[in-house]
């Protein structure tokens, strides 16, 4: 040990007098690097100065990558820095809806009230309404004394001396204007008082807004958020060798996830466990000696949680959280010929439930040498992980790989993203798609009402039994057992609640302590889960058998409106009298099929239209079990086939279906004479005699003669023509001639 440690004392000095340290340089295989002047180094010297480091001076990704949350898209590009891609929701470690402009002006020592409008997008973005619920003050000053207010009334013929307030209740329809709508350039922030005193988490869509829409944040350096970023744990190791990509069996690693702990082996029998072999320093504990970081470039981990788990597969680089969740370091590649390693950071995306794994990247960060010291935290002392990590197929000097196809295995296009998630994933077992749901009734109950941060009125239910307010993105009442449990479970959340039942109005800031936007959406998820089982159950007095497809999303939502006991497609409605149950079924429902729907290729597949590409893709939107294999079978129903054409895929109704390939729709309606079984059914013609058929189709969406691209939606899935049960058949022809649809697509 006092061996290890005279060696390393010396490495050090010899560094000193070379007037150097370690470096921060990305390896030369990457798009670019970092130079010692892109990011200032602490101390110990391993670790970046966070009084320095902010989201803008990080290095830009090498990778370029997309994904879904629910029905909006998330996607990258190489040479994008952190802030030009992050939301504030994949940053709420550092609680930046405590932010002002004012503080954050303070801390990048600049006058951010004097900056224009323009440069404030969150602020741009907001209706006059919304503007109002975050700055209530506004509606005290006249129309005159707000001069970008004034320009976007210019058209109307408001009388001289109104106040905002007075001026929304002469013409009520001019607070859905929004300040976008007029250049503002010509405008500082400070036209607008008290904006820049306003937190931003008071602005509606904060959450969602990239953090570069936010003047000053990407210069904010880390340490100046609210929760500041900092060192977790104290522990610092040294590496005695670095390994490459042809070993293999690292039994004992300090590497993992957070979901599956962090000593994950590699047992890859020759190659593919590349790692920094690492030691302890000065008196600490010895028992991990000989221990093993491994490479997240060839090594891959259980990440990700809530309705957001899904997304890669559930996987990201095996690596470690020595500064905290907010991001991961993945040990990268070595170079045995000049004994350096380097190293990457990956970000996630947290909404609608959940987090992803950490797949936004890589960053590259910091090169370490052999015999350098490297920061690695709070050692955990797991006990190894029964489930070994998985290879990610990378090559020695090739590109960081990107975010993978969930539904093909492949990689994505940046520009085809997308819409569906592997069966079993983020999908409820009704087969309906959690994420999309949750995004379809958060769009309805925090719609310009402060999303995260809104609440409602106060009301009472069950003949006075149970009173309190709707909490929340999804507007849970503070009596809802989900919700209670996990507010509860906060210092001072059960007195929170007694007051707010009571009929308190929490703050943005109470809420935030008390019902955290994580805990919004491990409730919804726990609930939604639950109605939907519930109303599986229940049955449908429109068709008389148990709720299933859009009707079963429809009784969910319902139940989530006005509670499980409410009645089937019910008149009441909320305290707002805007929307009964069935109206805020059928909105719901609605949202959630354009959601499903929206995408040209949900399938991860792209292709111009009418172009065959000759590969097949999958079908359908999401993943899911034949039941009818192609070939002689016994006939399942009186019309159905005993000698099965095609294959069948146990899709609910209203699965978005598309097109396998690109190429000519030939027909598109209901089935005649000879193929009356087949219901709803579209043929695609991709040329040289190849042709596809889908069949029991609920919904079509395209028309003879039209040209369609590959993953270009065509229709639902449902129950039409001779069928046994809500189903994708699922058909393709050579010349005429069926063939085994697993010759062609891997189902």
């Amino acid at each position: 040990m006092l061996f290890r440690c005279l060696i390393w004392l010396l490495a050090i000095i010899l560094t000193m007098l070379m007037g150097g340290q370690p470096t921060l340089a990305a390896d030369n295989t990457q798009a670019s690097s970092i130079t010692s002047a892109s990011i200032s180094l602490g101390n110990p010297p391993s670790n970046p100065d966070f009084n320095q480091l902010a989201f803008d001076q990080f290095p830009p990704l090498t990778t370029s990558g997309s994904f879904l949350e629910g029905s909006a898209q998330r996607t990258w590009q190489a040479g994008q820095t952190p802030d030009q891609v992050l939301t504030f929701a994949d940053i709420t470690e550092l609680n930046p809806q405590a932010l002002t402009l004012e503080a954050i002006g303070s801390g990048v020592a600049q006058d951010l009230g004097a900056s224009p409008l323009s440069d404030f997008p969150l602020l741009a973005q907001q209706s006059v309404a919304n503007l109002l619920t975050a700055v209530p003050t506004l509606s005290g000053f006249e129309v005159e004394s707000l001069p970008p207010i004034a320009a976007l009334f210019r058209d109307t013929d408001l009388r001289q001396g109104l106040t905002l307030f007075q001026a929304l209740q002469q013409t009520p329809d001019l607070a859905q204007r929004s300040l976008n709508q007029i250049d503002l350039r010509a405008w500082a922030i400070n036209t607008l008082p008290g904006v820049i005193q306003t937190a931003l988490g008071d602005f509606p869509g904060f959450e969602a807004a990239t953090l570069d829409q936010v003047p000053g944040i990407p210069e904010l350096p880390l340490s100046s958020f609210p929760s500041p970023l900092a060192l977790v744990g104290g522990t610092t190791m040294q590496i005695d060798f670095i390994w490459g990509p042809k070993e293999g069996e690292r039994t004992r690693t300090i590497s993992g996830s957070e979901q599956q702990g962090f000593a994950v082996p590699c047992y890859v029998e020759r190659q593919d466990c590349s790692s920094i072999e690492l030691q302890t320093l000065g008196s600490g504990s010895q028992a991990l000696d000989g221990s093993h970081w491994v490479s997240g470039k060839y090594q891959e981990v259980e990440g990700g949680s809530g309705l957001l788990r899904a997304v890669n597969g559930g996987k990201e680089p095996t690596g470690r959280h020595p500064y905290g969740p907010l991001f991961k370091q993945v040990i990268w590649e070595p170079d045995e010929t000049t004994d350096t390693v380097s190293s990457a950071l990956f970000f996630r995306a947290c909404a609608l439930g959940g987090c992803t794994p950490y797949v936004i990247g890589p960053f590259p960060f910091i090169t370490y040498r052999i015999n350098d010291p490297i920061f690695v935290g709070a050692l955990e002392g797991d006990a190894p992980s029964q489930t070994p990590s998985t290879p990610t197929g990378a090559t020695r000097g090739g590109g960081m790989p990107g975010v993978r196809n969930l539904a093909l295995g492949g990689t994505f296009d940046p520009n085809c993203l997308l819409r569906s998630t592997p069966r079993g994933s983020n999908r409820s077992p009704q087969g309906i798609d959690l994420g999309l749901l949750a995004h379809a009734i958060g769009a309805i109950e925090s719609q310009g009402s402060g999303g995260y941060n809104a609440v409602g009125v106060h009301v009472c239910a069950d003949g006075g039994r149970n009173c309190g307010r709707g909490l929340g993105k999804y507007q849970f009442m503070s009596y809802n057992p989900y919700a209670v449990e996990l507010i509860s479970a906060r210092p001072g959340g059960s007195e929170f609640l007694a007051r707010v039942n009571g009929g308190h109005r929490p703050t943005s800031d109470e809420l935030m302590q008390f019902f955290p936007p994580e805990d919004q959406d491990r409730a919804f998820e726990s609930a939604l889960a639950s109605n939907i089982e519930r109303a599986s159950g229940q049955i449908d007095p429109t068709t008389g058998q148990p709720f299933q497809g859009d009707r079963l999303i429809e009784r969910a939502a319902q139940m989530h409106f006005g509670g499980p006991g409410s009645a089937i497609d019910g008149g009441s409605s909320d305290a707002h009298g805007r929307l009964s149950l069935r109206d805020y079924g059928q909105r719901t429902r609605e949202l959630y099929q354009q959601g499903g729907g929206s995408s040209q290729c949900p399938t991860g597949a792209s292709g111009a239209a009418g172009q065959a590409n000759g590969e097949l893709v999958y079908p359908v939107a999401g993943q899911f079990p034949v039941t009818s294999e192609f070939g002689p079978r016994p006939a399942p129903c009186s019309g159905c086939s005993s000698n099965h054409a095609g294959i069948d895929l146990a899709t609910p109704v209203g699965t978005p279906t598309v097109a396998a390939d690109g190429g000519t729709i030939t027909f598109a309606g209901i089935s005649g004479s000879l193929t009356r079984g087949y219901g709803r059914v579209v043929y695609i013609d991709h040329g040289n005699g190849r042709q596809t058929r889908y069949a029991h189709l609920d919904r079509i969406d395209v028309v003879e003669g039209q040209q369609v691209g590959q993953g270009e939606l065509i229709g639902t899935t449902g129950n039409t023509g001779s069928s046994t049960g809500p189903h994708l058949h699922f058909e393709v022809r050579e010349n005429g001639v069926p063939r085994n649809p697993r010759d062609y697509i891997n189902f």
